[in-house]
């Protein structure tokens, strides 16, 4: 702001000292330092001379050392960052008043503009909270922020097995002589490893010990003075608002949203917020107009960061999901845990890593060595006794094109040029096991002979003019039936309809249903074995049960429509008793 309007008269408060920081390195990436550039290219320069650049991630899992390159990360000490900026504001006379702590913004009701950005625990989003309407998750993982003088060359991912489960370090090299050294665990092994009742040095000697093989014999080392005891530890909080601004406030960086470490883009999120802040109150008059420019450019940015750490922290929340895999395998469950690195995109960045993944993989698929990588989605995958050719699924889809619960013509050519197109599975859509069972007139049935001929002719064609397989999808509507077809109406009630049903009445639209008793529940159920005997006539190679919301089976497990004071209601394990007795 100030670059682009010198009269601006600009004070920064800051609750520390000045060169004074919690945490250690940041990672950037070309692209933020391309918009700094842009925006204030000497400040750039100074934080590009001062950036540790490496392209290797290393997983260490298993006692062995899997390394992919072509990643590409630049990464600067968080306290040299806030040293070159706090520079830069003294030369361009932009006011800083430090060790200061600023609980409310009523001292600065008379500022033309108060921008925000106190943190994940932004006391100032707290003291507005009902015109910022935050929604702060906190995630179950525990984990603590460390630095290090062993120097990582690569992105460091070390994975140690305890008798009290997984605990894996994060570590990055962001100076001459410095490493963020990030630990983490799920909670059950930070319960069981006692972290809770340890001291604060009592816990980094026992983490020094258990990465004593990795650390070269550097210590580990922490700068959060203020901390006692087993608060070093972490949730990490998943933040976001509704609201960016109210009044002449503004929030910015973490104090309005979060970005989780295993990405580690807070401190990213939080330039390019102030960048465009800065640009659009120099292009508006009118600061609410301005606000909302920010907030509705910088909300598509966050939104597609935080669904990448969304997923990447799901991943590190699951971790023995994937530890029984092999090292190769594992490290491309972790290389693309985000989504944001594609299969192809590694391919790009280290073309010979992943064709031996390729190949390694194709091998334990297959049992035999191929010189040729293959794709993973093209190798086979056997579920139980089912062998699929490959690992391409077709999912189910409504097609709302049958005559009385019958598929017909179009239902043959639908599946079959799928599994013609060379889909190793096909799931059929929503097959319905009564007419009542429904969603709208127009859906597949397997409750009458005609449905069981309609639908042997189509299990028929792919088995024998493909090699796929052919899975039927059986399920009840329950409070979601009786509607009109998709394009007449999504979830609209028919005029002339039947009657719904479901564990309670409570609907789930327009329409309540029926409460179900026990003996119709019974009869429900042996619909669903009849469905199955016909379905076992024709030949299927697998059957799925239909749990999706709103449905049947879903609104008995749902406290928000299962209601029921009986021993199929209360508990999850209740509320799961009706699913599992027809299943």
């Amino acid at each position: 702001m100030k670059l682009r309007n010198p009269e601006h008269e600009i004070t920064v408060v800051e609750q520390n000292k000045p060169h004074d920081t919690f945490g250690w390195g940041i990672v950037f990436s070309d692209q933020t330092l391309e918009n700094l550039q842009a925006n204030d290219p000497e400040s750039a320069e100074t934080i590009r001379q001062s950036f540790a650049y490496w392209d290797d991630i290393d997983v260490h899992i298993h006692g062995k050392v899997i390394s992919s390159g072509g990643h590409g990360f630049i990464g600067i000490g968080r306290l040299r960052l806030l040293s070159i900026l706090q520079e830069r504001a003294t030369e361009l006379g932009i006011k800083q008043v430090f060790e200061t702590q600023v609980e409310t913004t009523e001292p600065f009701e008379d500022y033309d503009l108060v921008v925000v950005s106190d943190g994940i625990n932004s006391k100032i989003r707290t003291q507005h909270e009902e015109h910022f309407q935050p929604d702060i998750e906190l995630r179950r993982n525990k984990f603590i922020w460390l630095g290090t003088h062993r120097l990582f060359q690569a992105f460091t991912f070390i994975f140690i097995e305890t008798k009290h489960g997984w605990i894996w370090g994060h570590a990055y090299r962001f100076a001459g002589d410095l490493s963020t050294f990030i630990v983490e665990c799920e909670p059950e092994t930070w319960n069981a490893h006692g972290f809770e009742d340890m001291s604060k040095e009592e816990a980094i000697a026992y983490l020094e010990s258990l990465f004593a093989d990795y650390l070269d014999g550097n210590s580990l080392m922490e700068n959060a003075k203020h901390l006692r005891g087993s608060s070093i530890w972490m949730n990490f909080p998943r933040v976001t608002c509704k609201y960016w601004y109210h009044k002449n406030i503004v929030l910015l960086g973490d104090a309005v949203h979060t970005a989780h470490f295993s990405i580690g883009s807070g401190t990213k999120l939080a330039f390019e917020d102030g960048i465009s802040l800065a640009k659009f109150i120099h292009q508006n008059n009118n600061l609410q107009s301005a606000f909302k420019k920010y907030q509705d450019e910088r909300e598509v940015e966050v939104f597609r960061l935080q669904n990448a750490t969304r997923n990447s922290t799901a991943w590190f929340e699951s971790i023995s999901r994937y530890t029984n895999f092999s090292t190769t395998q594992f490290t491309y469950s972790l290389l693309t845990r985000s989504q944001r690195l594609s299969h192809e995109n590694l391919r790009l960045r280290d073309k010979k890593w992943l064709e031996n993944m390729e190949s390694e993989f194709a091998e334990n698929a297959t049992g035999k060595f191929s010189q040729t990588p293959i794709s993973p989605m093209f190798t086979p995958f056997s579920l139980r006794d089912m062998k699929l050719v490959n690992r391409v699924a077709v999912s189910p889809m409504a097609m709302y094109s049958a005559e009385d619960g019958t598929v017909s013509d179009f239902h043959l050519v639908h599946y079959g040029s799928r599994a013609l197109g060379g889909a190793g599975l096909l799931f059929t859509e929503m097959t319905h096991v009564s007419r009542e069972a429904r969603i709208t007139p127009r859906c597949t049935g397997m409750y009458k002979k005609e449905h069981q001929h309609g639908w042997k002719r189509i299990v028929d064609f792919v088995h024998q003019q493909s090699k796929a397989k052919i899975a039927l999808q059986l399920g009840h509507a329950g409070p979601k039936g009786s509607t009109k077809i998709l394009w007449e109406g999504q979830d609209m009630a028919l005029e002339k309809g039947w009657p719904i049903v479901g564990p309670s009445a409570v609907a789930y639209k327009d329409q309540i249903p029926h409460k179900l008793s026990k003996k119709e529940m019974l009869e429900i159920q042996n619909q669903f074995v009849q469905a199955v005997h016909l379905a076992e006539e024709c030949d299927f190679d697998m059957l799925e049960f239909h749990c999706g919301h709103g449905y049947l089976f879903s609104s008995f497990i749902t406290p928000l429509s299962n209601r029921r004071i009986d021993e199929y209601g209360g508990s999850l394990a209740n509320r799961m008793r009706y699913p599992l007795e027809v299943l």
